[in-house]
């Protein structure tokens, strides 16, 4: 205690100097506080001695000293008022609950009297020891086993579980639990917990069973279990004291969390800041949220290992195939067609393939374009001509990886959101909050489906991801072209140039092409392009899609003898989508789906999870599970519904004509994927970015019209709320259970993470 003593009294004078100087601390309130802080510190240690390290020790007293220290200025000092200061307070408060809020199972086991589980009963045999190792049988396939603890006849408030696979020390195991109880003679099941070797938290599990308990079962099963692996049970106890854990980077983010809270508050100060660009301080703070955004995007995209292996699935490495065919001077596949889809009737029958493809030695590609006995890739060629076919030269065989195409175009698509905000900020809302200007970005970039391609840099997201950017790009462009009096005609091109590539990536995204008729029409006077006196600017307007249409339609035809056909109807897929049709019942169920699906949360982290699509349509459609609609998870674009509404809010004809467009274009895309694709999370990418567009426009309009101060408290707490609903949302996205999910590949980190949240589990 002496050594810890030292420690607490060299903390504290080494603030002092810092505290007197800035607070003027006399050496009579000095004294009071090293008192309290002492005192404080020494009656947390003595309370929570029990199994704690000397490490945890030291740790408890620091914590104590800032939460002492902290209160202690504020009582003396609390006329001050910065955001500094506010955030330590809040830190303060933070460190506090983090002790007995987030700790509150620690103090209540305190009185626990242990007690270690032995005579178990393992597959009908009586295991004496209390250390034993069950084997698994690889043979028979055996992913479950189960042990019984008999005559145990005392109430237990907790269990305790050690136990880990020989083979995968790591690896996640499902425990299933049935006990008895005072008012069950017989087993009854409890609720499923997941135990990982590597976590400490995970082991410890809080019973809430009726009075004593004679008889206890526990299962553990686990999945892709390796051969001949061996199941090892250390120790199994009831009533155990729970450690406590003291952490840094919760206290810390609920201090800033609260803090982001409290500035984004429609009273806040902050929003008095008007936006000024050339402002060196609005710079270096708008460029430190996006750096911040970056950061959080990067996480996403290195977190989960299985995407980062670059493995040699077939669904995942269509467009390097496709460099490899390129660089021989061809469009097909080099893989060879098995005879059996040859001879078939119709090989886009998805029940006839399976009877027809039993054995795992006669396969096909699957979601690959079939067409006259050949292979090919029916998705848009502009991503392999950017970067698989000039990276096939420098990796070879091995390929480029998904992820970093993805993360690269995802970095770039952050910045041109950024701009194009900018620049229609800067052209016809320069009246707005620099909070405003911030919080709406923030929220564009995380509804934009950017986080979910980010989490899943699956091979699907390439063309998605590369016609958002050129979207995104190619408007930027056509808008600051006409920034001056004299159309920029080198940025004119640009953006045509961009805006046709996309017919190369995602032909949905074409749609985007149509803004330039308000874009330009009602720009400086009215029709500086696509008018009989400005015919040399049409023509130089048009020269890149003339270009790109030529292009694409040689490789259409040189494929599947069409120019309009890109080849997608040939997909050998779930459904023949050459026999799909157009179906008037599916577009109800795909509108409801895509905007309004209700988002399933849980009280188990991360609080939501994926929800079955429900219908009652009798035919044949394709859908997947989602995680809410656009408009229930990124609550803004509600405004987007209600457009033709808000049209004297618009000073500009220009961008009410834009946002009605925006509007119109989401819900013909909603209908065509519906009807041709099917209803599926990714797609969500093809229209929502026209729903921000049309959402963007009417919140500028709306803020930069309206003159009552009340008024604007509303619309800002709505902004405010609803970017950190999505906020929020993105976050959590980042930890759903779905395919290749980061409670697989990274137990580990996943329930570390987990067991912060679910601290009162």
């Amino acid at each position: 205690m002496l050594c810890y003593s030292i420690i607490l009294l060299i903390f504290s004078l080494f603030t002092f100097s810092f505290e007197r100087r800035k607070y003027k601390i006399s050496y009579k309130n000095f004294g009071y506080i090293l008192l309290g802080k002492i005192i404080f510190s020494f009656l947390l240690a003595w309370i929570c001695y029990f199994d704690i390290t000397p490490f945890s020790h030291i740790k408890l007293y620091i914590y104590s000293f800032l939460i002492i220290d902290r209160l202690s200025l504020w009582y003396f000092f609390r006329k001050e008022k910065n955001l500094f200061t506010f955030f330590l307070h809040l830190f303060t408060i933070s460190l506090f609950l983090e002790l007995f809020l987030f700790n509150f199972r620690h103090f209540e086991s305190l009185h626990n009297k242990e007690r270690e589980l032995s005579g178990f009963m393992v597959q009908g045999e009586e295991k004496g020891e209390d250390r034993f190792s069950i084997p698994i049988d690889s043979k028979e396939g055996q992913s479950s086993f189960s042990l019984e603890i008999p005559y145990i006849d005392e109430k237990i408030e907790n269990l305790y579980i050690d136990a880990y696979l020989a083979r995968s020390p790591r690896k996640k195991i499902e425990v299933k639990l049935q006990v008895t109880d005072e008012a069950n003679q017989y087993y009854y099941p409890l609720p499923s917990r997941i135990l990982v070797p590597t976590v400490e938290e995970s082991k410890y599990m809080r019973l809430h069973t009726s009075g004593k308990t004679e008889r206890i079962k526990i299962s553990f099963s686990t999945n892709n279990l390796k051969k001949d692996d061996i199941l090892h049970v250390n120790t199994i106890m009831i009533n155990r004291i729970v450690p406590l854990k003291l952490w840094f980077v919760r206290p810390l983010f609920v201090a800033l969390f609260l803090t982001f809270l409290r500035l984004i508050w429609p009273t806040s100060p902050v929003w008095n800041i008007q936006l000024n660009f050339r402002e060196k301080k609005q710079k270096w703070l708008i460029f430190g949220v996006l750096g911040l955004e970056i950061i959080y995007l990067t996480g996403t995209v290195v977190l989960n290992p299985v995407w980062l292996n670059n493995k040699k699935q077939n669904a995942q490495v269509e467009y390097h195939k496709l460099a490899m065919a390129l660089k021989k001077g061809h469009f097909y596949l080099d893989d060879a067609v098995p005879n059996q889809l040859k001879e078939m009737k119709n090989p886009y029958d998805i029940t006839a393939r399976r009877r027809v493809f039993t054995t795992p030695d006669t396969i096909y590609l699957w979601d690959y374009a079939y067409y006259d006995a050949k292979y090919y890739v029916y998705f848009g060629i502009v991503p392999v001509l950017l970067a698989y076919l000039p990276a096939s030269y420098v990796f070879g065989d091995f390929g480029f990886p998904n992820f970093i195409y993805i993360y690269i175009m995802g970095i770039f698509l952050v910045f041109a959101s950024y701009f194009l905000l900018k620049e229609v900020c800067i052209r016809y809302f320069k009246q707005i909050p620099m909070l405003f200007f911030i919080l709406l970005w923030l929220f564009i970039s995380n509804a934009s489906q950017l986080p979910y391609m980010m989490h899943r840099p699956t091979f699907y997201s390439v063309p998605l991801i590369t016609a958002l950017l050129f979207t995104i790009l190619g408007l930027f462009l056509w808008l600051s072209s006409t920034r001056e009096d004299k159309l920029n005609k080198k940025r004119m091109v640009l953006g045509s140039l961009c805006m046709a590539l996309v017919a190369g990536c995602r032909p949905q995204f074409l749609l985007g092409s149509f803004f330039c008729f308000p874009i330009f029409y009602y720009a400086h006077g009215r029709g500086q392009i696509l008018t009989k006196k400005s015919w040399k600017e049409t023509i130089l307007f048009c020269i890149p899609y003339v270009v790109v249409a030529i292009f694409l339609m040689y490789y259409n035809y040189a494929r599947f003898g069409s120019v309009f056909d890109f080849g997608a109807n040939y997909n050998l897929t779930t459904n023949d989508m050459t026999k799909r049709g157009f179906v008037f019942a599916r577009i109800p169920l795909g509108i409801y789906t895509y905007l309004f699906e209700p988002l399933h949360t849980t009280l188990q982290f991360p609080f939501m999870e994926p929800s079955t699509i429900e219908t009652t349509y009798l035919g044949r459609t394709i859908t997947e599970k989602f995680l809410g609609g656009a408009i229930r998870v990124h609550l803004l674009l509600i405004l987007s519904l209600f457009v033709f509404w808000f049209r004297k809010y618009f000073k500009e004809k220009m961008l009410y004509v834009t946002a009605c467009l925006g509007t119109i274009f989401a819900f013909f895309i909603i209908i065509m994927d519906t009807e041709m694709a099917g209803i599926l999370p990714r797609y969500v990418t093809d229209f929502i970015w026209l729903l921000l567009i049309s959402t963007t426009l009417i919140l500028l309009s709306i803020y930069s019209t309206i003159k009552e101060v009340s008024w604007k408290y509303v619309w800002r707490a709505f902004l405010g709320f609803a970017t950190v609903f999505t906020l929020v949302y993105s976050f959590f996205l980042s930890f759903v259970d779905i395919t290749y999910s980061l409670c697989n590949s990274r137990p580990y980190i996943f329930y570390k993470i987990y067991h912060l949240f679910m601290f009162f589990m």
